[in-house]
């Protein structure tokens, strides 16, 4: 983290010398994509049916973790592959504008899902144990905007860690 940086969010379990980590929520994933490509293909109602749209980011290993979670071998030779763009943000937007089906954090993306401009067309979650942390520098845990912020973010991610709770 630089030195201009106060705050910061990571994924990993929480665990990195020199910084304080406030857990925010698990870092599950899904396959989204858009209503319109999913009706383009007559609808995406089993996990092989994502076989037949092209997979943003085809070589991340969320995407054999999610098959798996599925019950579904993946099967590389089956895939058609999406744009590779590296990052959940990008994958989202390019989902968003049917270019193929994204590997994401659902809660992360779950305004989308809730306006219908993405879908989740399976409950399945996929989780290589991972969660998303905000993060500051131990030395700077007392100063004002720091205890401001995690406080902010850490009552706007409250819901999710009860809904969690719920689950386990």
């Amino acid at each position: 983290m630089s030195r201009h940086r106060r705050c910061a969010s990571r994924t990993g379990t929480g665990k990195w010398p020199g910084l304080t980590a406030h857990y925010l929520f698990k870092a599950d994933y899904t396959p989204m994509l858009s209503p319109k490509l999913a009706e383009s293909v007559g609808g995406i109602r089993h996990p092989e049916d994502l076989y037949k749209v092209a997979l943003c980011c085809a070589t991340d290993p969320w995407w054999k973790i999610w098959f798996e979670a599925a019950g579904v071998p993946f099967d590389p030779d089956r895939v058609i592959a999406g744009p590779m763009l590296g990052s959940q943000a990008y994958d989202a937007m390019a989902a968003l504008t049917d270019q193929g089906a994204a590997i994401l954090t659902r809660n992360i993306y779950s305004a989308l899902l809730a306006k219908g401009q993405l879908i989740l067309p399976f409950e399945v979650l996929g989780s290589d144990g991972d969660g998303y942390w905000l993060v500051h520098l131990e030395s700077r845990r007392n100063t004002p905007k720091i205890k401001v912020f995690r406080d902010w973010v850490l009552a706007q991610t409250a819901d999710i860690r009860d809904s969690e709770a719920l689950r386990a």
